[in-house]
């Protein structure tokens, strides 16, 4: 069976799953002239997602990057888990609708305020998903490494530990990030070099790792 270039960009994709593929390494792979036109294509199809993560441009399959976002964006997922747990009520409620009235407006009212934050979500999705140069990223992870060891040297406590949300309220400072940008650098960061860090569960904001959230580091050489 024939495919087209579109098609076998498409599957290629889609074998990363949640984990995505980085735009240049996929360039790398289809080094025709076609590829911007083939990827703008599967854009526009609403086939896949393209997003930074960290200091790079990523590309995933439309529903391995819902997969993502539920993995890596704890805010996103309570939301998300709420809605879906919203239907359900509902749902349950079918068979005794008049008795529960009342408490299904409350419930519609909140279904109406969750999906205006997730219209929100996914508008500013949609500017993430332009296809934008690789050259732009605002800092490299080299820099934001030197950056964040300095913090840690300057403010670390006599037995190491730190809270990452310290560390964040000053390198967001110094090098203009959002908070999302930060805390998906301090994951690559982790993932790059697992020898020379170490995460703690706890506080109310940090890395999510295995539905934990890890909002304490230290250096561990």
């Amino acid at each position: 069976m024939y495919m087209s270039n579109i098609d076998i960009i498409y599957e290629a994709i889609n074998s990363f799953g949640s984990v995505g593929i980085k735009k240049s390494e996929l360039r790398k792979m289809f080094s025709e002239e076609t590829f911007e036109d083939d990827l703008n294509n599967l854009v526009s199809q609403d086939k896949i997602s393209v997003s930074k993560k960290g200091t790079y441009i990523y590309c995933w399959g439309k529903k391995f990057y819902l997969e993502y976002l539920l993995s890596s964006d704890i805010k996103f997922r309570y939301l998300y888990e709420s809605i879906l747990g919203i239907q359900s009520k509902l749902n349950n409620y079918s068979d005794s609708i008049f008795k529960y009235v009342e408490k299904i407006d409350c419930e519609l009212a909140e279904v109406k305020s969750s999906f205006i934050r997730i219209e929100e979500k996914i508008s500013s999705l949609k500017g993430d998903t332009a296809l934008i140069d690789d050259n732009k990223n605002s800092i490299t992870l080299d820099d934001f490494k030197e950056q964040f060891d300095l913090i840690i040297a300057e403010k670390s406590s006599s037995i190491g530990w730190l809270e990452l949300s310290s560390i964040k309220e000053e390198l967001c400072g110094r090098c203009d990030l959002t908070n999302t940008e930060f805390y998906s650098l301090v994951a690559e960061l982790i993932e790059t070099y697992p020898e020379k860090y170490e995460l703690s569960s706890g506080g109310y904001e940090g890395v999510v790792l295995r539905g934990i959230i890890h909002g304490f580091v230290r250096c561990i050489c």
